[in-house]
Parts: C-alpha cells; structure tokens; sequence
C-alpha cells in the first residue's frame, strides 16, 4: 500500500500547482500593462515630437517674411489650414540697427496647450 500511495504521490507532483500558475498570469497581466502603458507614451511622444517639428518650421516661414526692417510691437495670427496660432513680439535692442523678434508658435495637443518659441535677431 505505501508504494502505491507514493506512486499516485509522485504523479500528482508531475504538473504546476493552481497557484504557481495564477501567480505567473498576475506577472504576465502586469507586464502587459507596463508595455502597453509605455507604448502609448511613446506614441504622445512620437506626436509631440511631429508637432514641434512643424512648429519650427512655421516659425522660420513666419520670420523670414520679412522684407523690411519691423517696428516695434506685438502681432498675433493663425497659419491657414493648420492648428497652430503663432504670437510675434518686435523688442527693441540697445543697438538702433538691430531688433529682437521672439516668435511663439502654440496648439493643442493631448487637452492642453503646447508652445514653441523662436528668438530671432534682425539686423538693417
């Protein structure tokens, strides 16, 4: 009787426990959790990263306009068909032949407000 029942003891010991294998999907559901989590942040910054991008871009497009020397002062606009609004900002330098132009290029990204910003130096 005594090797029988260690016959049918060695059989059942053969194969995983019910809770070796819930504990290996908890670490297999958590892990998944992590990658998929780490896959989304890398898809925002794969965005974000476009979006800077095309912001500088603009803002270059937007100071190279110009053709005479700028007067001094604020200036607001949109570029058309695209979401980007941009802010221009002509600063006075202590040099009379030189102006300050700080361009800030801003949108909507992920419920909140982005903004990139150009500083440019412009010379008569």
């Amino acid at each position: 009787m005594t090797a029988m029942w260690m016959e049918r003891r060695n059989k059942s010991q053969a194969g995983f426990t019910l809770l070796e294998i819930m504990i290996a999907l908890a670490v297999l559901g958590a892990s998944l959790v992590v990658l998929l989590g780490l896959r989304n942040r890398s898809l925002a910054m794969a965005s974000l990263s476009n979006h800077m991008t095309e912001a500088a871009l603009l803002a270059n497009l937007r100071i190279s306009d110009h053709s005479t020397f700028p007067d001094v002062g604020l200036q607001e606009g949109a570029f058309e068909a695209m979401p980007y609004r941009w802010m221009q900002e002509v600063r006075p330098t202590p040099f009379d032949g030189i102006r300050e132009i700080v361009l800030s290029v801003r949108w909507r990204e992920g419920g909140h407000e982005e903004e990139m910003r150009l500083t440019r130096y412009l010379f008569r």
